[in-house]
């Protein structure tokens, strides 16, 4: 039996989503059923020394806030490089003794829905990050999640997108946009598993992203991806890396 819901919450994303190996099952378009998950034993990935390195050496940041955290690796990364990062995650699971990344402190990284208004104040991060967050975002969410992002930050967000037409979880046409309550059809349930529910070209962010306060920097999105391994961006650089600048 499919794993996939009519609504994406929390509760889906669990040990299954993360740890278990094709924990989450989901039927192809021929109504087969396979596995999927991120497999990751512990959460531990080294390609986030070589990132959190990038953001200091471009942004140099005093604190980070990373959205959609995760377990957590990344925050302990960019404190290895002296940056005050926390982070928060909608996964009970993730954040918990038993799914945290283990270099994570537990006052680091905390339970919050996006959706509804952060508990920081205004303006109390230099960078907010969010990878591989907003194909996450229903539509209808997708406008208040980022007032909240250019809320609490006060100078930097850097944003990695699964984009449509690098293939495997994001296909390679023209996309799609997942409702609230509303079944995943048949054919997408193979790249909804991983709980993407909006995913878009670069164009279809970039217009969600325009406000009259805050700019893209490409040079620094250049310059970010020259500041790692390519092999440590392999993926990313499929998606789309966007680096906005407060006025």
């Amino acid at each position: 039996m499919s794993d996939i819901p009519d609504e994406f919450e929390a509760k889906y994303y669990d040990k299954d989503y993360f740890q278990t190996p094709k924990g989450k099952k989901y039927k192809d378009a021929k109504g087969e059923i396979h596995g999927w998950s991120y497999e990751n034993p512990d959460g531990e990935w080294v390609g986030a020394g070589y990132i959190a390195n990038a953001w200091k050496t471009m942004f140099d940041p005093q604190n980070l806030l990373d959205i959609g955290a995760g377990r957590g690796t990344f925050i302990a990364y960019a404190r290895d490089h002296g940056i005050k990062a926390d982070g928060f995650d909608y996964s009970h699971w993730a954040v918990s003794d038993d799914g945290r990344y283990h270099r994570c402190k537990a006052e680091w990284l905390k339970w919050h829905d996006a959706t509804l208004p952060w508990p920081y104040k205004d303006s109390s991060y230099e960078v907010c990050v969010a990878l591989d967050f907003f194909e996450h975002i229903y539509e209808e969410d997708v406008g208040f999640v980022m007032s909240e992002m250019y809320r609490v930050s006060s100078k930097y967000v850097f944003l990695e997108i699964a984009v449509t037409g690098s293939g495997g979880l994001q296909g390679k046409g023209e996309g799609y946009i997942l409702k609230k309550g509303e079944p995943v059809p048949l054919g997408l349930e193979g790249m909804a598993v991983a709980g993407h529910v909006t995913v878009q070209n670069e164009g279809y962010w970039i217009d969600h992203l325009d406000n009259y306060d805050w700019f893209r920097r490409r040079d620094m999105e250049t310059h970010f991806v020259s500041l790692c391994p390519p092999s440590v961006l392999a993926n990313w650089v499929q998606n789309s890396i966007i680096v906005m600048e407060k006025m």
